[in-house]
């Protein structure tokens, strides 16, 4: 018998149990479906299960599912290969397909018939064993054989196990067996141990050579399962719901035991892997998921009898590794050792006097219990209403008192309690005191930290506004002030510096800390208790520009609440053993700071390969993604194998290139991602670093990415616009060249052409100062006119009335009122047509937009001076041929008419006034012929000789009638003509002829 054998006879150890959480994950959260067939991890860290509707990768934040192969059965079975080699297969059922599993990612490879795991052999079925699980049946008519690298072992027949070496070389090993007993087999590394459970011994075979041990162990104990996977190198043996893992310590086996859980048998296991880096164990069931046990070195100790108030605040060190309660319950680690009749007392503040008993404050009073009775004796001080407090600190006993108005601090020298030494007034309530030197204390209140010097009456404020809970002195005589959701704080030179919170803000209610031997903190809040770098915090307190990174355990780690209690007085101790207590809502937290241990992720396991563009399926990079110019988000996933507490991973990102961002934490949710969108198309850097320990070291990777630009965005276009652009320049330039060239030579002739027309100007401009030099002087004497045509008139009309006046003879006066009548007609007719003519003199335009009837002129002035012409017999006749139209200024126009037939008019008596028109294709002619005295031969020439040159000096219109002379002048305006005629026998015919436009 070997010597290595003889490990059996001392292998099993008894230990109390790790406590564990227990995480299940099935088809609602997470997993494709409720089966998890094998378990392995691959060399990068990632777990991956084998399920009946395809394979999962599992990083400890989210699921991957691989099931889109192209296969039609989807039903996969156990692991084989080697994960170190990045080389893991599994097959589908019946043996179909083989999937591998490389660079983290399963593909469909080739079958070769070398992969099957059952086969037949002429007529004998052969079935490769490369995992035992705890439901394993094995057959006698099977021939059962497990494949090493270099070597197998066969089970062909009853008693009789051949082992091949890499030669071929068989040695045949005789012993009580039968493929019944494989299910008691394991494999460490190349050597076959095999159990016998009715016998109680253990073979061994190592390359042929057989050992055994006669010995009772665990491995052949009658209730043992075991659970044995090739690909993982790992052995489980369950024994009474405790599982132990199966080490190797040299040559020799041993036993680690992981946890006792009580469930085991409770569900249909059929996979078992332990991660000893993240320190949990995976159990896989065929139909109820996947379950993780995240084993722990936190023990919680509480009271289990039914109705117990398990939510703790103050407690005493009291043994070497135990504490005890205000109600005299003495707890361990693993729970309550010895019950003290102590009774019912107040659950907040307890200590220790000089002599060691236990003070603990009971309403108004305080009770001491004596040591040297054992802590049976008691006796009870009464202190006075309002007592809410005591406190110790130093050589210093103090009690806290309060009426809800006036608040006091009674400090006291010896421990009677009787006559306090010192006496305090506050506003606010007084929770802890300090006693920071011999003459001076410090008090934490609930509005602030003040500083009081004995002897004297006086108080100063050290900081004001935060509700101080406690102060606390740790092992480095570090004073530190927790507050009540202002965080905590280091007292340095006499001054708080604010100690920084955490990423989640629960370090707002710190409790209490503590100081362990390995250079961290460890600090209790409201929701977590967390484990900090003491160098980093003293590096922050001296520069706050450096980063602090907390630790944070929770309930996933092994508490039964989050949520740990604080007091005025120390509440959480490291006991003599080095383990710490922390009291909590449900029970005491102990633990040995040593035998915690932080996570974080391997430097060399983090991997940015998976992007999801839109709601499009995730696409595969390697280190650079290309990006259409239509992408709306890009999510960049990062593959971290991490099987922690996500409130320990701290993962940041930035971008560089065209636009850049600073560091930026990424959240950690689902899946850990960085969102790319409304970035400018360019090429890019996205920077990706991650916590890798607690010093603050940082891992970090980068990955390129390129957004396509549009094509009026890329280089090429701007290149061609840019020649283009210069080239339309060029083109423009030559062009106005040319035209100004052009310009130039018609600029001179121009100027030669202005030179003559300014010539020509010069000349037609003197001519214009002379016309209008005449146009002055025909618009002085026809003011001179109208003074002097209008004199008379009035004059004869005043005469006329100054008569009437006078006269009483009413024939007469009825012939003066009729001269009256008839003159002051005629005047007013006069003032009508002097209105008139001052506005047509200005009038410029002297034609209409429209065409309008002559005719309808000649009829309105007939009928205007039909009564007229009938008082002196005359009648008017208006016998036009036809409507005819026109564009001349119709008001011109009417005026010229007006004169012409009031002139005919005051001319004839007794006879006719005839109007008419006629028209060919270029002109219309008014026709006005009376029968009156008629024109003179020699006023006709003079009026015609007007007319027909317009240069000639226009006359005085003094005394000779103002109507002919407009007519002339507004006949010019309007680019007609006009003609004067004799009428046979008697009178005159004036024609006026009009162009056609």
């Amino acid at each position: 018998m070997r010597p290595w054998a003889l490990f059996f006879a001392f292998l099993y150890i008894n230990i109390h149990g790790q406590r564990y959480t227990s995480t299940w994950y099935n088809l609602d959260n997470g997993l494709p479906q409720s089966s998890a067939k094998a378990i392995v991890k691959d060399k990068y860290g990632f777990i991956w299960i084998s399920t009946e509707n395809g394979l999962v990768r599992f990083d400890g934040i989210s699921f991957i599912t691989f099931n889109n192969f192209k296969v039609n059965n989807l039903h996969f079975g156990e692991f084989i290969g080697e994960p170190l080699m990045d080389s893991i297969t599994v097959l589908n059922n019946f043996e179909e397909n083989k999937i591998i599993i490389k660079n983290r990612i399963p593909t469909l490879t080739r079958f070769y018939k070398k992969d099957k795991i059952t086969f037949t052999n002429g007529d004998q079925f052969m079935h490769r064993v490369a995992n035992n699980i705890i439901s394993s049946n094995f057959y006698n008519d099977i021939h059962y054989f497990i494949q090493l690298k270099n070597s197998s072992y066969s089970f062909k027949e009853k008693n009789l196990i051949v082992y091949r070496d890499k030669n071929g070389k068989e040695a045949k090993i005789v012993i009580p067996f039968s493929n019944e007993d494989l299910s008691n087999i394991f494999m460490l590394n190349e050597t076959l141990y095999i159990n016998d459970l009715k016998s109680r011994k253990t073979y061994s075979i190592n390359q042929g050579d057989m050992s055994v041990s006669k010995k009772p162990s665990l491995f052949n104990h009658p209730d043992t399962r075991i659970y044995w996977q090739q690909i993982t190198n790992q052995t489980f043996i369950i024994n009474h719901n405790s599982i132990y893992i199966v080490e190797n310590q040299g040559a020799e086996p041993s036993l680690k035991f992981l946890v006792r859980y009580n469930e085991i048998g409770s569900h249909s296991y059929c996979s078992m892997f332990y991660d000893k880096d993240f320190d949990k164990l995976y159990l896989g069931t065929l139909n109820n998921g996947f379950n993780i046990l995240s084993l722990s070195n936190f023990y919680v100790a509480k009271k289990e009898a039914e109705f117990s108030n398990n939510v703790c605040y103050a407690s005493l060190p009291f043994s070497k590794n135990t504490i005890i309660t205000e109600d005299g319950t003495e707890f361990a680690q693993n729970g309550i050792v010895h019950k003290y009749p102590f009774g019912n007392n107040d659950n907040y503040l307890m200590m220790y006097d000089k002599a060691g008993n236990i003070l603990i404050r009971k309403r108004n009073s305080i009770i001491r219990f004596h040591k040297d009775s054992g802590y049976k004796k008691k006796d009870s001080t009464f202190i006075k209403q309002g007592f809410e407090a005591f406190l110790k600190s130093g050589n210093l006993y103090g009690f806290s008192l309060t009426n809800f108005s006036n608040n006091q601090l009674y400090l006291f020298k010896k421990e009677q309690f009787t006559n306090p030494d010192y006496v305090f007034n506050f506003k606010s309530f007084v929770n802890t005191f300090f006693q920071y030197s011999e003459n001076e204390i410090l008090v934490g209140n609930s509005d602030g930290l003040y500083s009081i010097i004995l002897g004297k009456n006086t108080i100063t404020p050290i900081y004001k506004n935060i509700h101080v809970k406690s102060i606390i002195r740790t092992k480095d005589h570090l004073i530190w002030i927790m507050t009540d959701k202002n965080g905590y704080y280091l007292l340095k030179n006499r001054k708080l510096v604010k100690m920084p919170n955490d990423k989640n803000g629960h370090l707002l209610s710190a409790h209490y800390i503590l100081e362990d031997q390995y250079g961290f903190y460890w600090i209790s809040s409201n929701n977590g208790l967390f484990k900090v770098p003491k160098k980093q915090l003293l590096e922050y307190a001296h520069n706050k520009n450096t980063s602090v990174f907390y630790y944070r355990y929770t309930k996933k780690d092994g508490f039964l609440t989050n949520e740990f209690n604080g007091s005025s007085q120390p509440n959480a101790y490291e006991l003599e053993t080095g383990t710490f207590v922390f009291p909590s809502m449900n029970g005491f937290v102990f633990f040995d700071p040593e035998k915690i241990k932080t996570y974080y992720p391997d430097r060399k396991k983090i991997f940015i390969e998976r992007a999801k563009i839109g709601k499009s399926e995730t696409v595969y990079f390697n280190h650079f993604l290309d990006l259409k110019n239509d992408y709306k988000t890009a999510d960049i996933l990062i593959d971290i194998p991490y099987f922690s507490n996500l409130d320990n991973l701290y993962p940041e990102a930035k971008i560089s290139g065209r636009e850049s961002s600073d560091w930026e934490p990424i959240p950690t949710g689902k899946e850990l991602k960085y969102t790319i969108n409304n970035l400018s198309p360019g090429d890019y850097t996205l920077k990706v670093r991650v916590l890798v320990s607690p010093n603050g070291e940082y891992e970090e990777k980068e990955v390129k990415f390129r957004i396509q630009p549009l094509f009026y965005q890329t280089l090429l276009f701007r290149v061609a616009f840019s020649i283009f652009i210069l080239m339309v320049i060029i083109v423009i330039i030559q062009l106005t060249t040319n035209f100004l060239r052009i310009k130039n030579k018609a600029l001179k002739q121009i100027v030669h052409n202005k030179n003559s027309e300014l010539k020509e100007t010069a000349f037609n401009l003197e001519m214009v100062k002379n016309n209008l030099q005449k146009e002055t002087e025909y618009q002085k004497k026809l003011v001179e006119t109208i003074s002097h045509d209008i004199t008379t008139p009035i004059r004869f009309i005043s005469m006329l009335s100054q008569k009437l006046h006078e006269s009483d003879d009413l024939e007469l006066q009825k012939k003066y009122f009729d001269s009256i009548y008839k003159s002051s007609e005629q005047l007013y007719q006069f003032t009508l047509n002097l209105k008139e003519y001052t506005e047509l003199y200005k009038a410029e335009n002297i034609f209409e937009k429209q065409e309008y009837a002559i005719s309808k002129i000649l009829e309105i002035k007939r009928k205007l001076f039909c009564e007229i012409a009938k008082e002196k017999g005359t009648i008017i006749i208006n016998t036009p041929e036809h409507t005819i139209y026109t564009k001349v200024n119709e008001s011109i126009l009417s005026a010229i008419i007006h004169n012409i037939l009031d002139n005919a008019v005051k001319n004839t008596f007794d006879g006719e006034i005839n109007l008419s028109l006629t028209e060919n294709r270029q002109k219309t002619i008014i026709t006005i012929q009376d029968t009156g005295t008629g024109m003179s031969t020699e006023q006709i020439a003079m009026y015609m000789n007007i007319f027909k040159n317009p240069n000639m000096e226009t006359p005085s219109f003094k005394g000779k009638g103002l109507g002919l002379h407009m007519v002339i002048h507004l006949i010019k305006k309007i680019e007609a003509e006009i003609n004067f005629k004799h009428n046979h026998p008697t009178g005159t015919i004036v024609e006026i002829t009009l162009s056609k436009i």
